[in-house]
């Protein structure tokens, strides 16, 4: 009992207000969530009905959105670009990131101020002449068009990033690895890119993120049908549908949409937390030095 009122002794009226506010915020996140999940197993009918839980799970509006604009294939396209934009567009930023951040060669700041530079370019200020490019290319309407322009110019966001994070690695590993004879690519590959976990998976979510969730792109340079993405199913479903728009196969077809995402959010979070920290130590080294 002592040990117990000594604890809540140490709790401040700042941590109660702070898990407050958390609390608060995690219902604002978790609340929404669940009313699409209940309403993804209601009726039509029921979606207008001031009612949390359905009368009668309909597990089969899953099923009936799956087919209903040929979802299946939105999956794996989606699937199939994410894959190729994570894999490649890792590599390029780690690569591009070691270069600006472990060799020494003229220019490499000016070359790190232009890749900051583009973070303050949106896409809509360039997809224009991106439209031209690639139908002249013969790009337009194929996987190539969502996958090449984006690890080959992938944001300067997952540079920096990446950046900061090879910054904070010991110039000890690259002089040893020289003694043995490595030169710059064998010290990335061997030494440095093994211990970028955290950062590697950081950047790799972010990337997943972006590209599950992307509508622009898709809608600007794809026509066929076999060649959309999720996002893009999803807008086109109750344009394409028969009937009255039907909002229970909408919110399944959402569930199946966020699920994903947050599976791989809760797989790798420890790897956020680890940059976070790698993060506040590089700041508390600079405040003390």
């Amino acid at each position: 009992m002592a040990a117990l009122n000594k604890a809540l002794h140490r709790v401040t009226i700042g941590q109660v207000a702070t898990y407050g506010i958390i609390f608060i915020i995690l219902i604002l996140v978790l609340v929404p969530l669940l009313w699409i999940f209940l309403a993804s197993l209601k009726t039509q009918n029921e979606i207008y009905q001031f009612k949390w839980l359905p009368d009668d799970a309909q597990w089969g509006n899953y099923l009936e959105a799956w087919t209903t604009l040929n979802f299946g294939r939105y999956f794996f396209n989606t699937i199939f670009i994410s894959g190729i934009n994570v894999v490649m567009g890792a590599f390029v930023a780690s690569f591009t990131a070691f270069a600006l951040a472990r060799l020494n060669f003229p220019g490499r700041n000016i070359l790190f101020g232009l890749v900051l530079s583009t973070m303050m370019l949106p896409f809509a200020a360039y997809m224009i002449p991106s439209f031209f490019l690639f139908r002249w290319l013969g790009w337009i309407d194929t996987y190539t068009v969502l996958t090449v322009p984006f690890f080959m110019a992938v944001p300067g966001f997952y540079i920096f990033l990446m950046r900061q994070y090879y910054m904070s690695i010991p110039r000890e590993f690259d002089e040893a690895a020289k003694i043995d004879g490595c030169g710059p690519f064998r010290i990335y590959w061997y030494i440095v890119l093994p211990i970028s976990k955290p950062a590697i998976t950081t950047i790799s979510i972010y990337i997943f993120m972006l590209n599950w969730e992307d509508l622009l792109r898709p809608v600007l340079f794809i026509n066929s049908a076999s060649l959309r993405t999720l996002s893009v199913g999803l807008a086109l479903l109750n344009q394409t549908l028969e009937e009255a728009p039907k909002h229970h196969l909408m919110m399944a077809i959402t569930v199946i949409f966020i699920i994903l995402p947050i599976l791989v959010y809760l797989v790798f979070q420890r790897y956020f937390h680890e940059m976070g920290q790698i993060g506040m130590g590089s700041v508390s080294k600079k405040e003390s030095g």
